[in-house]
């Protein structure tokens, strides 16, 4: 059955992880998940996003300890707030269609209540096995059954890069529109709306 708490949410006893919300910032020093950026979020930003309220960071570990001690971080998350825009503007014209057909009260916000995925990154130790799509059922579940307000989108800037945007794709994110096609990063979404949660 499934357990949630404000800072911990875990499948049953089946499962080996669990993910709680972060207080302690010394775990995240020699996190490694073998990409740059991620990494100097991880350990120096995190720690001053959390503290200016701009961000809410997550640690994934073991359930059990290993030989009696603290399993070392696996992964990190951090959400923040976000909207989606309703209005009818160019390059949103598909997303604009989904919204009509999927929500009938749509026109009456200017904008969609959503979460964004800040960062998220596997210790290049365990990578390879499924803790990204994990950590990404997690985020599901928290904001459809454990919600503090309404949330109907989970977002995403997803670096332009094939592994990365597959990796969301096969997790049944979208992309957002298609001007960001030359950038960086392309904003993608997942409809809170559709995910199943998993059955008892």
């Amino acid at each position: 059955m499934l357990s949630s708490y404000r800072n911990k949410i875990e499948y049953g006893d089946f499962v080996l992880y669990n993910l709680r919300g972060l207080e302690e910032f010394k775990c995240c020093q020699h996190f490694d998940c073998g990409d740059d950026d991620l990494n100097e979020f991880f350990q120096c930003d995190a720690e001053p996003h959390k503290t200016e309220l701009l961000a809410t960071i997550y640690c994934l570990k073991l359930k059990k300890a290993t030989d009696g001690k603290d399993s070392p971080p696996l992964a990190f998350i951090s959400y923040s707030n976000d909207v989606i825009p309703t209005a009818k503007t160019k390059n949103f014209e598909a997303f604009q269609d989904y919204l009509t057909n999927s929500i009938p009260a749509q026109k009456h916000y200017p904008f969609l209540p959503a979460v964004k995925i800040g960062r998220l990154g596997v210790h290049k130790e365990y990578q390879g096995h499924h803790i990204g799509t994990y950590l990404l059922n997690l985020t599901k579940q928290l904001f459809t059954t454990n919600n503090r307000t309404g949330c109907r989108f989970i977002t995403v800037d997803a670096y332009k890069d094939h592994k990365v945007t597959k990796f969301y794709k096969k997790n049944d994110f979208q992309f957002l529109n298609d001007s960001d096609r030359g950038k960086k990063t392309r904003i993608m979404y997942f409809d809170l709306k559709r995910y199943q949660p998993p059955s008892e």
